[in-house]
């Protein structure tokens, strides 16, 4: 069997010498090596206590998650992010890719399909006990902020992925760990999942799945890039393996960006388009104030929600619907909402 102390002094042999002064690389010894490792893979007698102790935060984490979620709770969510176990098998996985442990390869990943699977479980039954959202209902803001990733979202996954390598490798950097959890958000898109497969919101589900995909995959192929620039060096005949595995992480995170591109597509012409309704509304009424704009361009006609405040609304929002349609050059059905504001002076 595979030991850290066994493979841990051949399998780093190739560490750049550059001392410690170095943006990544360092002249790590043997029982340095074995440290780094010994904080990725848990082994022999220390297998089952780690893995009860995988299994209790994942719970705990997704079941924050899930309740965070279902009450829009940005903070709470973000607690979520900090308690998440799944940063350090995913590191495990990247650094047993780059140094071809195909044991541990194996090993890694399945912790963290089990760790994804009780995520999803957690959302799910979270979804079934409190029931506030359906098929038909509106869903949260921080359940809908998951459910359209974007090249945004790989960005910050492939930096998150070097973050964390580097942390790994520079122990003495290790206060900026909590921070890397919460950059990247791994157990949120999963209890996302749950709760839109709860709601039988199958679409919205899969764009929560691809979010855990992206961030696993750039996670990944960064934290595997940044191990090899630091030492982390397979021996010299499997060399090829290591490019396979890199080819094989690099061609799924292309693969990826793929309906990330289109998204982040989607989202800009969104935004543009929320800006030409924002201008139809002070051309059609400038007393009114525009609080929110919501548009759902996958419906026909577009449906365009706009929430409006003023002391009064005379005008006839028909014609704030044909200066929409005239400005975004397409059929749309306006949902115009009124928020009356009283202004009252007093004198004393």
């Amino acid at each position: 069997m595979e030991t850290t102390s066994e493979l841990s002094a051949p399998a780093l042999s190739g560490v750049i010498p550059s001392g410690d002064i170095g943006f990544i690389g360092r002249d790590l010894d043997r029982e340095q090596r074995g440290t780094v490792l010994d904080e990725l893979y848990f082994e022999g007698d220390r297998r089952r206590p780690y893995l009860y102790r995988y299994t209790a935060l994942m719970l705990f984490s997704a079941g924050i998650a899930a309740l965070g979620l279902m009450n829009d709770s940005a903070a709470v969510v973000i607690g979520a992010m900090l308690v998440a176990p799944l940063m350090t098998p995913i590191m495990a996985f990247a650094s047993a890719l780059i140094q071809t442990w195909s044991r541990r390869v194996l090993e890694s990943f399945l912790i963290v399909v089990s760790g994804a699977f009780l995520g999803i479980s957690v959302g799910w039954v979270t979804s079934l006990i409190i029931p506030r959202i359906g098929p038909d209902t509106p869903l949260p803001e921080q359940v809908l902020a998951r459910t359209s990733p974007n090249l945004a979202d790989l960005g910050i996954a492939l930096l998150a992925g070097a973050a964390g390598a580097y942390v790994t490798v520079r122990t003495e950097a290790g206060s900026a760990l909590p921070g890397v959890g919460i950059a990247v958000a791994l157990v949120p898109p999963l209890a996302t999942v749950g709760i839109t497969l709860g709601a039988e919101r199958g679409e919205l589900a899969f764009g929560a799945l691809l979010l855990f995909v992206t961030n696993f995959a750039a996670i990944t192929l960064a934290a595997g890039l940044t191990f090899a620039f630091a030492g982390f060096t397979p021996p010299r005949e499997r060399l090829r393996q290591r490019a396979f595995g890199l080819v094989a992480t690099t061609l799924l995170v292309l693969a990826v960006a793929v309906p990330l591109g289109f998204n982040s597509y989607y989202k800009i012409e969104r935004s543009q388009a929320e800006v030409v309704v924002v201008r139809a509304v002070n051309d059609w009424d400038p007393a009114l104030t525009v609080q929110k704009v919501t548009l759902d361009p996958k419906s026909d006609p577009t449906t365009v929600v706009v929430v409006v405040s003023g002391a009064t609304m005379e005008e006839n929002p028909a014609g704030l619907a044909a200066e929409i349609a005239s400005a975004t050059d397409e059929a749309i059905e306006l949902q115009l909402i009124f928020e009356p504001v009283t202004k009252i002076t007093a004198n004393p």
